[in-house]
């Protein structure tokens, strides 16, 4: 009889996720999870038995059932040992992002507006960053503890768990507005971990490895995902990718992964730290799955990759453009396994327009771009608006399995009256295929023409002395009325070359936007902030240049 792991397709009925722990562990007591840059390797049966002393452990400070517990946590075992003690006792587990800079005052206070509002009960640190974390939480309201202190006996009574019940909260990564807490089932993301296994037909002989955050739905829900299905995981540090993009990469080759999930600027982190010859030297023959999403995907960057690292065996069929947000847990859409990824090239005057997506060949005066997204995985059904026809840019909305029921503390208007959910983002269809063209609320609108950001940015992006193609673009309304405003990174300090790239981005977006009065803004590097995922927040960017301006 064929043994079934926890998240097998041929598997109908939901499972909470400790309990598809227990099964794995059971099923490969012995698979390991490796934690390189924390120099530390985690069984999964050891997983499984250190998880029931924390949930234990966490029901003698207190945690019931229905408590929400918040983790702070590097990659490291005791994110994954603390989420499954959580969610075994009852509770829902809320990941929390980490501090990006040095300004641990402004994150505490940020973070502490999140733990507010969430109504946490306990907040849970991980013992490596315990002594710079926990005094600037020390008033925040919640039980706080040292995830060294969750030890004692495993007595606690088995906490009975519905699969209905909420299981995490992932807190959006705030690209567009404040972070919001996603309340996500059991089954939510047992059906999300399913419906992946049975898209890209995940196997005994894959290797999983990432080094995004186990905090973000990417990084997390991937790395699940891998353990439902008993597969080796490699889990590496965000701060060590960031810091050497080329290290990491020689390190997933060397462990022969397959399955890697990244957003598009990690791929162009690595064009930019690995070159030709460097690449030629690497061995990728064995990466078979490279999820590219949670930001626009690049065609420019997806071609670049593709030759690159052809030299290193990686195929053209292993890149994997996706689609999907936290409100579905993590992926809406895939394409079939197999296929290279596509572009569609459509005309950037009438989408931005009018909406429609016209085909026009890669040499048209206004061309744009489009990397197709595939078609809605297991268990998802996806629309445009409200049932818009093929190459007519609207809403792209969702309904599944892996669906949240909603945020915490609810928010009206979420799902539509025939119950789809609002994504915010905006796309069109062409023979079941989703290209995604921008979110709603980014929308630029600018003497009655309407513009894409991405449009502006890729016209930018590339011009010498922008710094990594740093630059966001946004409406901003004056005295004469809406102009464009591009805030662009730049290392530049002389004076003259500071002018001469002004002038050279105004004219770039000036022939791209055909509109009047753009303003250019030249910031230092890593002045945009960024989401915990990495993407360039361009509200925040006008956010602050507002708070700045004189009265």
């Amino acid at each position: 009889m064929k043994m079934l792991t926890p998240c097998d397709p041929a598997r109908t009925v939901a499972m909470t996720l400790h309990a598809a722990l227990d099964l794995v562990a059971t099923q490969h007591p012995d698979q390991k999870i490796h934690f390189p840059d924390e120099g530390e390797v985690l069984r999964y049966a050891d997983l499984a038995a250190s998880s029931r002393t924390i949930a234990a452990a966490l029901h003698r400070h207190g945690v019931r059932p229905g408590d929400r517990v918040a983790i702070l946590s590097p990659n490291a075992p005791e994110f994954l040992q603390t989420l499954f003690g959580a969610v075994r006792a009852g509770a829902a587990a809320a990941p929390l992002a980490l501090p990006l800079g040095t300004d641990l005052a402004d994150y505490a206070a940020r973070t502490q507006r999140i733990v507010a509002g969430a109504n946490l009960s306990h907040l849970i640190v991980s013992h490596r960053i315990a002594s710079r974390i926990m005094p600037a939480f020390a008033a925040a309201g919640p039980v706080l503890l040292d995830s060294s202190a969750l030890v004692g006996p495993a007595d606690a009574p088995a906490a009975p768990v519905d699969p209905g019940a909420a299981a995490i909260v992932q807190f959006t990564s705030g690209s567009t507005a404040a972070p919001k807490g996603v309340v996500l089932s059991h089954a939510n993301v047992w059906h999300c971990a399913r419906s992946i296994t049975e898209a890209i037909r995940l196997g005994p002989a894959d290797v999983h490895g990432s080094w995004l955050p186990l905090f973000h739905d990417m990084g997390l829900f991937g790395a699940l995902t891998g353990l439902f299905r008993g597969i080796p995981l490699h889990l590496w540090s965000p701060a060590g990718f960031v810091r050497r993009p080329a290290r990491w990469l020689a390190q997933y080759a060397q462990v022969r992964a397959t399955i890697a999930t990244m957003p598009n600027f990690g791929y162009d982190a690595l064009l930019a730290a690995v070159s030709p010859a460097q690449a030629a030297e690497l061995d990728l023959s064995a990466w078979r799955v490279a999820f590219n999403g949670a930001e626009a995907v690049s065609p420019t960057s997806v071609a670049a990759f593709l030759e690159r690292f052809a030299p290193a065996g990686f195929r053209p069929t292993a890149m994997v453009p996706a689609y999907g947000m936290a409100e579905v847990t993590l992926v809406a859409t895939l394409p079939p396994q197999g296929r290279a990824p596509i572009v569609e090239w459509v005309d950037r005057d009438a989408l931005a327009d009018t909406g429609a997506a016209v085909p026009v060949d890669a040499d048209h005066p206004a061309p744009r771009g489009l990397v197709g997204l595939g078609h809605a995985v297991p268990g998802m059904q996806l629309r445009i608006g409200t049932g818009l026809p093929d190459g007519q840019v609207g809403e792209i909305q969702l309904r599944g399995a892996m669906a949240t029921a909603g945020y915490l503390g609810g928010e009206p208007g979420l799902f539509t009256d025939d119950g789809w959910l609002h994504t915010g983002d905006l796309g069109y269809l062409r023979r079941g295929e989703l290209f995604f063209t921008g979110r709603l609320k980014e929308m630029i609108t600018v003497a009655g023409r309407n513009v894409y950001p991405l449009d502006v940015e890729d016209a930018a992006r590339d011009l010498p002395g922008v710094h990594k193609g740093r630059c966001v673009a946004f409406a901003e309304t004056h005295s004469d009325g809406e102009r464009i405003v591009l805030v662009a990174e730049t290392t530049l300090s002389d004076t003259t070359a500071r002018a001469a790239l002004v002038q050279l981005l105004r004219e770039r977006v000036a022939a791209v936007a055909d509109v009047p009065g753009v303003t250019v803004l030249l910031t230092a590097p890593r002045s945009i902030p960024r989401t915990t995922s990495g993407k360039l927040r361009r509200l925040d960017m006008r956010n602050r240049l507002r708070e700045k301006a004189p009265s």
